[in-house]
């Protein structure tokens, strides 16, 4: 499933429970072969979508040296080959930790990279190659797990948003003198949202309260702005508030009351989200 596939089939599953269209979306797509967090939200928690496509992420991979795809996964064609001699996990470890740091990658041309409102891979898929630009992200740490087989190794990134594990794969092959693909790939976390407080489609299904957490839940990690009653109707209104707090998502009060999740830029504090 695609991650589209499977915002439609949550929309579906709430309309059917609480009798009613509700805007649903995802914070951050994930790759169709992969698994792992797939950040969900319902109304205007949609809002927070750009928040989470900025966040760190961590990932599992499975790189495979020797062959590199035109997907640059297991799912793609073949299109270059190389016989690969014995890595020692010495030459392994120093080919990861010479990606930490600000890197510049080159995205997949299977990717959702806009090209002038097009998707590159849906360029990809007409035979048009898509003209992508290297765009720079920050890998902050990368360490070995495991040696799977002789050509294919294991490892833990944590990475800023807009990272394509893909393309690292990748370029970690280039590094070693070898093509490569990813062959596996699990989210651990997603800014907040970790693989261990995740639930499945199925879980979902039989109980729509599973895996879904209130505004006011998700505020608790953030900083707190608290107003008062006589400044409600600016609030709703959509006047900004002055505050002197750091830029970034918080969570808004109003007489003691949670109230919504405010951003606040330049400290100036506005309204992004509520609960339905």
């Amino acid at each position: 499933r695609s991650s589209s596939d499977l915002v439609i089939k949550i929309r579906g599953i709430l309309r059917r429970n609480l009798g009613k269209k509700i805007k649903v979306g995802h914070l951050g797509t994930l790759d169709p072969l992969a698994t792992g967090v797939l950040g969900v939200a319902v109304g205007s928690a949609t809002k927070l979508f750009d928040y989470f496509l900025t966040k760190r992420k961590t990932y599992v991979a499975e790189c495979v040296l020797g062959k590199e795809t035109d997907t640059l996964d297991s799912a793609g064609k073949v299109i270059a080959e190389k016989e690969p001699v014995s890595v020692s996990d010495e030459e392994m470890i120093e080919a990861l930790s010479s990606f930490v740091g600000e890197i510049t990658q080159m995205p997949p041309r299977y990717s959702a990279k806009s090209i002038d409102g097009v998707r590159a891979y849906r360029l990809a898929l007409k035979g048009i190659e898509p003209e992508l630009k290297p765009c720079k992200v920050t890998i902050f740490s990368i360490d070995l797990l495991e040696r799977v087989s002789d050509t294919s190794i294991r490892f833990r990134v944590c990475c800023s948003g807009g990272t394509y594990i893909r393309s690292l794969c990748r370029d970690i092959g280039a590094k070693l003198g070898y093509p490569a693909y990813m062959s596996g790939l699990v989210r651990e976390e997603n800014g907040a949202m970790h693989l261990k407080d995740s639930v499945r489609l199925e879980e979902i299904e039989k109980d729509i309260s599973r895996g879904f957490i209130s505004l006011e839940q998700f505020g608790l990690s953030l900083e707190k702005a608290n107003f008062s009653e006589d400044l409600r109707k600016k609030i709703e209104n959509g006047t900004k508030q002055e505050v002197a707090l750091s830029d970034g998502l918080v969570s808004v009060s109003i007489g003691g009351k949670f109230y919504g999740i405010g951003v606040v830029k330049e400290r100036e504090l506005s309204i992004v989200a509520r609960d339905i």
